[in-house]
């Protein structure tokens, strides 16, 4: 499941929750994409409950200000 939105720059933005092992290292991450820049690198943010099925439900809940919030949070894709 993705979300599309626009930062404070009126750049459009994809974000989803992708995840490696339960409890590993890149375990339920929200990603960003840039729908503007393709090139550009993705951009994330690790979920607390380090759980995909929970970072989508939360995901889906978000507004468009807390998706801004995180974005702003976030870090590139390693």
């Amino acid at each position: 499941m993705a979300r599309e939105f626009m930062d404070d720059e009126m750049m459009r933005w994809e974000a989803y929750v992708s995840g490696g092992q339960p409890g590993g290292r890149k375990a339920a991450r929200i990603y960003f994409l840039s729908l503007d820049s393709p090139l550009a690198r993705a951009r994330y943010v690790p979920h607390e409950s380090r759980s995909v099925a929970t970072a989508e439900r939360e995901l889906r809940a978000m507004s468009e200000d807390d998706l801004r919030e995180l974005l702003a949070a976030s870090a590139l894709n390693d």
